[in-house]
């Protein structure tokens, strides 16, 4: 199996999109702060929903159909079925490896929002809690990328219909997780419940520090819908772990 991942991540970094989604690890947080560098809270709160919600996830979606058509395209899944590798083991190996880039990335944006802090003397607060906040969004939207790669997966059609896919789920979720009609429900069988980045968003904004009189009135108003830990990971994991599934069963019909 490591071997497995060792040639996924060699493959995957070879893409000039690795590169180019890398360079956006270092780039964004440097604008982030200088919009909102307040205290080191906020730096990392830009980091998380800002990078992870409007970068991050569609980076991983579209990384993930580079990794799913790399043998349909190059006409070599024959012969790595020869090996013999099933293709049930393809399908973890490639999403173990979107998940290690998905820690990453947040991970160097976390590195980077902190040199900004050190730099502009701001205060270290809470380093712990927010590095521990920054890599579990990691796990969290990779989770959240899922049913999106899913559907990549199952039309099994070209990186243009990829993108058109990745662009209205991205849309789709930053904007429901501006809606108090989404937010504001009780856990439960609804869209507040089950669509990734509301979830992850009523987790997070349990940990913001409000400042000013509207947003200490939203905090207020919210915090009766705020998901502890243990809940939000446990739904993401089982959406994940059903994606997961689907994932393999398409794979596994697919004609070699």
């Amino acid at each position: 199996m490591l071997r497995l991942i060792k040639c996924e991540f060699w493959k995957f970094k070879r893409t000039k999109l690795f590169s180019l989604a890398m360079l956006v690890a270092f780039v964004f947080p440097v604008f982030n702060a200088m919009l909102s560098a307040a205290d080191f809270a906020s730096i990392q709160s830009g980091v998380r929903e800002d990078s992870g919600f409007l970068l991050l996830m569609p980076l991983l979606i579209i990384l993930a159909s580079k990794l799913f058509f790399t043998e349909q395209d190059n006409d070599t899944l024959k012969n790595l079925l020869c090996i013999p590798i099933s293709k049930k083991r393809m399908v973890l190996v490639k999403l173990l490896v979107l998940l290690l880039f998905s820690v990453v990335f947040q991970t160097v944006g976390f590195a980077v929002g902190t040199v900004i802090a050190v730099a502009q003397n701001i205060p270290l607060t809470d380093f712990v809690l927010q590095f521990a906040l920054t890599a579990a969004t990691g796990v969290l939207l990779w989770a959240a990328a899922l049913p999106c790669i899913v559907l990549v997966v199952w039309f099994n059609k070209s990186y243009i219909l990829s993108v058109i896919i990745v662009f209205f789920y991205t849309l789709l979720n930053y904007i429901m997780h501006f809606s108090d009609a989404v937010l504001m429900q009780p856990l439960g069988f609804n869209v507040g419940t089950f669509m990734p980045i509301p979830m992850i968003f009523r987790w997070l904004y349990q940990f913001h520090i409000p400042i000013g009189k509207i947003q200490i009135e939203f905090y207020n108003r919210f915090s009766q819908y705020f998901v502890p830990t243990s809940v939000c990971f446990c739904v993401l994991l089982i959406e994940a772990a059903i994606c997961t599934f689907l994932m393999i069963r398409i794979y596994q019909r697919r004609e070699n």
